[in-house]
């Protein structure tokens, strides 16, 4: 059955509409690489009007930082708000990380917590060690460990070194979960190695403190681990 023709040019525009958009995304990405604010602004202006999440988080950061135009916190909260509605996860993070300040919003944990999970759930993985994090510690929220690992979880999985450290700190110590120094130390190994390297060294002797508690086989066993769980791209560990 032959599609009407009515119905074949609506998707060939909507198709040239979404290509023209990516093509002006680029265009005022590489203006803005290039120090050409003025001319990012522009066009990302016109782009978040028109309700492109990506051009509105885009247009959130000029304002923050005074790119292309004067700064203005609360026009750029505006933008953020407005693409984070839209389930962009950058701008949810990044609400979040504005409400658990006190400097441009009004400092509200709740808030916070809240963009943070929606970027989280979409895979945003400093949203998902932010959470883990805030359960962990237990400072804004009551200490939920089963909510820390799974955070901790699903961002090690995505390779970020903070959080199979931080997994494996915690399974070492057993610490909401029953102690096992072979799996904290095969973590505590994939975390050191994803470091950033103003970490690297501190997590390095806290490995070899953990090393010290453990027999020659057992640290065999979480190198080895350690080893399988690269090979897997850090699924299933």
């Amino acid at each position: 059955m032959k599609k009407p023709l009515g119905s074949i040019l609506l998707v060939l525009a909507l198709t040239f509409s979404a290509q023209a958009m990516a093509e002006s995304l680029q265009e005022a990405k590489d203006a803005a690489d290039a120090g050409e604010y003025a001319k990012a602004f522009s066009i990302y202006q016109a782009l978040a009007s028109q309700g492109d999440a990506k051009a509105q988080y885009n247009l959130g950061q000029m304002y923050f930082s005074g790119d292309g135009v004067a700064k203005d916190t609360s026009e750029a909260v505006k933008w953020y708000r407005l693409s984070a509605e839209q389930g962009f996860s950058e701008a949810q993070y990044t609400l979040g990380v504005l409400y658990f300040r006190q400097d441009v919003v009004p400092m509200d944990y709740a808030e916070s917590i809240k963009w943070y999970r929606l970027a989280a759930g979409q895979g945003h993985v400093k949203s998902q060690v932010n959470l883990g994090v805030v359960y962990y510690r237990g400072d804004v929220v009551p200490q939920d460990m089963a909510e820390a690992i799974k955070w901790y979880q699903l961002a090690a999985e995505q390779g970020n070194g903070e959080a199979q450290y931080n997994l494996g700190v915690i399974y070492a110590n057993g610490e909401g979960v029953q102690q096992d120094l072979v799996k904290g130390s095969m973590w505590m190994i994939l975390g050191v190695e994803n470091s950033d390297p103003r970490q690297k060294g501190r997590r390095a002797k806290m490995l070899n403190f953990t090393s010290t508690k453990m027999s020659p086989e057992q640290i065999a066993e979480a190198k080895s681990l350690a080893s399988k769980c690269r090979e897997n791209k850090f699924k299933g560990c």
